[in-house]
C-alpha cells in the first residue's frame, strides 16, 4: 500500500483535506440513521437492499440489521464516532504496516478525532457508540445468479470499556475492541474507498452525513453517477416517507445543497415513474470537484486497487483461522464462568441454554444483563430465581434476532 498523505494540493477553494480509508464493502451499508430527537426505535430489526459489485458482475444484497439492547440503530453521531476510528486505524495503518487485534484507543484520544472536548456528555456519546456497534448484528442474503447464500457477521467482535474489568480481573486503560477479522485483513488488502474527513466534519445536517455516506460508494462504484429510488432511502434511513416531491425536496435539498456547497455534490435530479398506479421518484445524483479529487487521490497517491475485493475478503466468505476459533472459544469460555458467578455455580439447571447464548449473542448483551442484576442486588432487591430471570432477558434478545432456540416453546 502507498503511503498515506494527510494533504494534498488544492485547485478548489474549499479546504484542506485529510483523508482516511473506508472499508469498501461496509461503506456500501446504509445502516445508518439520521439522529431523532425524542422518539425511540420502533424496532430493533430493519430490512435494508443494496446491489453491490465483485468482479463487474452485480450482486443483490438483502440485509437484516439487527440493533441490539435498548441501544438503537448507529445515528449520525456514532457515524461521525465510525468516521474518527478509520481516521485512526488509517494513521496506525500507515504508522505501523499492519493492524492487530485488539485495537485499543482511548476515550480522550476519540473525542479529539471528533472536535469535542473531553468531558461527561462526549464519554456517554463516546460509550454508546461501543456499544451500539457491539450489539450490532447483520444477516445476509445474496444472490448471485442462480446461487443463493446467508450469512451473519458482526463488526464488533468484543469490546471492553476504558476502565472496565476483564474477565481475568485485570483493569483496562483504554478501549479495547475485537473487531472482526474480515475487516481488518480486507482494509489491509487496500479494498477500500478515500474519504476527505475533512469534508464530512464540515456537514452540519444530519441527513447531509447519511447521503455523504451512502453516496461515496455508489460514486465510487457507478464512475462518479447514483441513482436511488426515494422508497428506498425512506425505508433504508426509517424517516417519513412522502408522496408528493414538494415535500420530498424540503426534506432532502437543504441536505443536498450543503454538500453542493463543500463541493461534493455537482447536481441532482428527481425522476418521476409510474409503479402500480403511483408516481415514484428516482434520484440521481453527479458527483462535485471535491470527489473527484478524493478518487483522483485513490488511483495516484494512495496507490490502492480501483477494482472490487476477492470473494475472499469479503464478509459472506470470512472464515476464522485456527488462532481466531480458539480466541472464539476462550471467550466464551469466559462469559460463561461470568454467568454461573451470578447466578450461582452450582445451577447447572439451564447450562445448555448459557452456551447456546454466549455462542450466538453479542457479549455487550450478556454483559449488560448480567450488570442489570447484580445492580439490583447492590440496591437490596430481592430477585427469586437468578438464573430464570436472567434465561427471561437473555430470551428477549435472542427472539428479537429471532433465532430459532428461542422461538421454541
Amino acid at each position: 500500500m502507498g503511503k498515506l498523505s494527510k494533504t494534498s494540493s488544492q485547485t478548489e477553494l474549499f479546504t484542506e483535506p485529510r483523508y482516511l480509508l473506508a472499508e469498501k464493502q461496509l461503506a456500501s451499508i446504509p445502516f445508518w440513521e439520521p439522529k431523532k430527537k425524542g422518539r425511540k426505535e420502533t424496532s430493533n430489526v430493519k430490512v435494508v437492499a443494496l446491489t453491490s459489485m465483485i468482479q463487474g458482475e452485480p450482486i443483490k444484497l438483502t440485509l437484516k440489521v439487527l440493533a441490539g439492547g435498548d441501544y438503537g440503530f448507529p445515528n449520525t453521531t456514532d457515524l461521525e464516532f465510525f468516521r474518527a476510528f478509520e481516521d485512526i486505524l488509517t494513521e496506525r495503518l500507515h504508522q505501523q504496516g499492519e493492524l492487530k487485534n485488539p485495537i485499543g484507543v482511548t476515550g480522550r484520544e476519540m473525542l479529539a478525532a471528533v472536535h469535542r472536548a473531553p468531558g461527561g456528555t462526549g464519554y456517554r456519546e463516546l460509550r454508546r457508540f461501543f456499544g451500539k456497534l457491539h450489539a450490532l448484528s447483520f444477516e445476509v442474503e445474496r444472490t448471485q445468479g442462480p446461487k443463493h447464500k446467508m450469512g451473519r457477521f458482526h463488526l464488533f467482535h468484543a469490546m471492553f470499556h476504558e476502565g472496565e474489568k476483564r474477565e481475568d480481573g485485570t483493569v483496562t486503560d483504554m478501549n479495547e475492541i475485537e473487531v472482526a477479522p474480515w475487516y481488518l485483513k480486507s482494509l489491509q488488502a487496500g479494498n477500500c474507498l478515500v474519504i476527505d474527513h475533512a469534508i464530512f466534519q464540515r456537514l452540519s445536517l444530519s441527513l447531509s452525513k447519511l447521503l455523504h455516506q451512502f453516496l461515496h460508494a455508489q460514486f465510487h462504484f457507478h464512475q462518479g453517477v447514483a441513482t436511488e429510488w426515494y422508497t428506498d432511502i425512506a425505508k433504508n434511513w426509517q424517516m417519513k416517507e412522502y408522496s408528493a416531491l414538494s415535500r420530498i425536496k424540503q426534506q432532502l435539498d437543504p441536505s443536498h445543497k450543503e454538500l453542493q456547497r463543500v463541493g461534493f455534490l455537482e447536481s441532482w435530479d428527481y425522476l418521476p415513474f409510474k409503479r402500480a398506479g403511483k408516481k415514484v421518484y428516482q434520484i440521481r445524483w453527479q458527483a462535485g470537484p471535491q470527489w473527484v479529487a478524493a478518487e483522483q487521490v485513490q488511483k495516484t497517491e494512495y496507490g490502492l486497487p480501483m477494482e472490487q475485493p476477492s470473494e475472499s475478503l469479503l464478509f459472506l466468505e470470512a472464515k476464522q483461522d485456527q488462532a481466531e476459533a480458539e480466541q472464539d472459544q476462550a471467550s466464551q469460555e469466559g462469559t460463561l464462568v461470568s454467568i454461573l458467578e451470578v447466578v450461582g455455580s452450582t445451577d447447572r439447571k439451564y447450562l445448555p441454554f448459557w452456551k447456546q447464548a454466549v455462542r450466538d449473542l453479542p457479549r455487550s448483551i450478556i454483559y449488560k444483563a448480567l450488570g442489570d442484576i447484580r445492580e439490583r442486588l447492590i440496591k437490596g432487591e430481592k430477585i427469586k430465581n437468578k438464573g430464570s430471570y436472567l434465561l427471561t432477558l437473555m430470551k428477549l434478545e435472542a427472539k428479537k434476532r429471532e433465532l430459532p432456540w428461542a422461538l421454541k416453546g
